[in-house]
C-alpha cells in the first residue's frame, strides 16, 4: 500500500467515531436505545418546535414536539415530545421557533429522558425540562391524553423539509 492509500485510511477511521457522535443528539437515537438513556440527561438539536394539539394534563406543564437534526447528515432525525415550564412556553417557542421555513441552524435542548408510558422503543417518551414529571408520572398524576400515545409521541406537523442550498 502507498502513502497516499494508508493516509486515506487512517483519516476515515480516526474521523468516523467523530462523525458519528454529532448524530447521537437525536430523537431517533435515543429510541434506539431508551433502556441505556432512561432518567438520565441527554441532548438533542432541535430545529424547530411545534405545539401539542391537546391541553396539557397539568397546568404548569405545556408540551411541544422538538423536531431534532441529524448534524452530520442535516436530515430530520425525528421528533419527541418534551415537558417544558408552561410559565415559560412562549420563551421555549421563540427560541426554537415554530416553523421550519427560513431558520437553518438548530439548538440544543437539554432535558431529563423519561419514559411515560409503555416500553422500549414504541413506548411514551419525552424529554422533561422541568424536573417534575418523573415524580408526576410516579405519583400516578400525569397521564397523557389519546392524542399522545400514537407512534411518535402524537400528531406531529409532518417531515421536516430542509432548503435547498
Amino acid at each position: 500500500m502507498n502513502t497516499i492509500t494508508k493516509l486515506t485510511a487512517v483519516i476515515l477511521i480516526a474521523s468516523s467515531p467523530m462523525a458519528y457522535s454529532q448524530s447521537k443528539r437525536t430523537a431517533e437515537f435515543l429510541r434506539l436505545d431508551p433502556k441505556s438513556h432512561v432518567d438520565k440527561e441527554v441532548t438533542v438539536d432541535v430545529s424547530m418546535v411545534k405545539p401539542v394539539h391537546w391541553k396539557s394534563p397539568i397546568d404548569e406543564i405545556s408540551f411541544f414536539h422538538a423536531h431534532t437534526i441529524d448534524r452530520t447528515e442535516d436530515k430530520s432525525g425525528g421528533s419527541i415530545l418534551v415537558a417544558v415550564p408552561a410559565a415559560d412556553a412562549e420563551k421555549f417557542a421563540k427560541r426554537y421557533g415554530t416553523n421550519f421555513d427560513g431558520r437553518n441552524d438548530k439548538d440544543k435542548l437539554v432535558g431529563t429522558f423519561i419514559l411515560v408510558s409503555g416500553q422500549g422503543p414504541s413506548g411514551i417518551w419525552i424529554i422533561d425540562t422541568t424536573g417534575k414529571v418523573a415524580q408526576l408520572i410516579k405519583d400516578k398524576k400525569l397521564t397523557l391524553p389519546d392524542a399522545a400515545k400514537g407512534g411518535d409521541a402524537g400528531p406531529g406537523p409532518g417531515p421536516i423539509r430542509r432548503p435547498l442550498r
